[in-house]
């Protein structure tokens, strides 16, 4: 998955959502559904390129 063509705005929203969506569907008891997993690496992968650009960005904050 490369998200690194998105704008840090849709970046933060699609974080931001698929937590939410990973968190309904806790709720909702539907852990073993396939979506989950591709869910969960989506926002991993949002949070990798976020923390990057961060980290690019902000240097004297590196490793926080």
């Amino acid at each position: 998955m490369n998200l690194d063509s998105l704008s840090d705005k849709h970046l933060r929203a699609l974080e931001q959502l698929s937590q939410e969506l990973l968190a309904v569907l806790r709720q909702a008891k539907l852990r073993d559904e396939p979506v989950v997993e591709a869910l969960r690496q989506l926002e991993q992968e949002a949070s990798r390129v976020r923390r990057e650009r961060f980290d690019v960005a902000n240097p004297e904050f590196r490793g926080y």
